[in-house]
């Protein structure tokens, strides 16, 4: 599997959250915006508009393309960027994942009046959990300036060009979750020792076994920390399960070395009530892994699908 790339994006020139859900989803929020999957645009009276260039959709055809940005809580600084790629082919009642295109990302700020390239191009990886249709494209980006961005996705899928899609994304001063390099939250989250089922803190079907510590005692050991926020009962991406289980694999593989602590999402689900650690660590979506070094301190984190690969890689630079 290609590495993910790492650039720093640099000042080189003058000056909602989106989940991919699935498809249908995906298809109901572009028609609830007036965005036809054929044809563009298109006002009450029938009449097309201008194209918003940083729309995401690729030029009205019978393969088009949209580029979605998911990620929730881009900042300045380190960010793992991540993408999907909707295709709506002829005769399709609703669009797909695009999981197999070389794509090649070039990020601009600002956008307008004048979009200017920062950085050089950048190659993805595709990551996913699960299920292979459900993946997004994964980059380390260093952003060094808060605003509205723009990335350009280029590239190829069967050997055949695809047509370039632009789109835009905010990002942040400072992350709403705890930022890189910055000390994770010492939580009191429940254990298996405070309640009298696990079910109030695990809505799997089958409970987990990363319930035996709190985020602080796990710190206090001094080893590396894995913290899943996941809510695999009530998940909205479908995808906290899944996930759940790489991070259970990936417990099994260190034997110890590292401490493992899962968060159930809500203490509510009928009212959507998040559990006071989910809001202590400032969430925007579900799921989340940190990694926590020995020293306590965000060394990673990671939103949305991340296999055992991508999360094992980083935490065995901290053992």
């Amino acid at each position: 599997m290609t590495e993910t790339t790492a650039i720093r994006v640099r000042n080189q020139t003058r000056r909602s959250m989106i989940q991919l859900a699935g498809g249908s989803a995906a298809a109901g929020a572009l028609a609830s915006c007036g965005i036809s999957l054929r044809n563009g645009a298109s006002g009450a009276d029938g009449a097309r508009p201008p194209e918003d260039a940083w729309s995401g959709l690729t030029k009205p055809g019978p393969n088009r393309m949209q580029a979605i940005v998911p990620a929730t809580d881009l900042a300045v600084g380190p960010n793992r960027f991540t993408l999907g790629i909707l295709h709506f082919p002829d005769g399709a009642t609703e669009p797909q994942r695009l999981p197999d295109a070389d794509l090649r990302l070039q990020f601009f700020f600002p956008i307008e009046p004048q979009a200017a390239k920062v950085g050089q191009t950048i190659t993805p990886t595709y990551r996913w959990v699960d299920m292979k249709g459900k993946g997004l494209y994964v980059a380390s980006v260093d952003f060094d300036r808060s605003g509205m961005w723009g990335v350009e996705v280029t590239g190829t899928v069967g050997g055949t060009a695809l047509d370039p899609a632009r789109t835009r994304f905010p990002v942040k001063v400072k992350p709403d979750t705890p930022g890189i390099g910055s000390p994770a939250p010492r939580s009191k989250n429940l254990t298996a020792r405070d309640v009298s089922d696990i079910k109030q803190i695990d809505s799997g079907v089958t409970p987990n076994d990363m319930h035996d510590l709190t985020i602080a005692d796990a710190i206090a050991l001094g080893k590396p920390t894995v913290v899943i926020f996941a809510t695999p009962g009530f998940c909205a991406t479908q995808t906290c399960a899944p996930m759940v289980n790489e991070m259970q694999a990936l417990k099994k593989t260190l034997s110890g070395s590292a401490s493992f602590v899962h968060v159930e999402i809500f203490k509510d689900p009928a009212t959507r009530t998040p559990f006071e650690t989910v809001t202590e660590w400032g969430l925007t979506s579900e799921p989340w892994v940190f990694l926590i070094d020995k020293s306590g301190n965000i060394a990673a984190k990671f939103e949305g699908p991340a296999p055992k690969d991508e999360v094992e890689a980083a935490i065995k630079r901290l053992l």
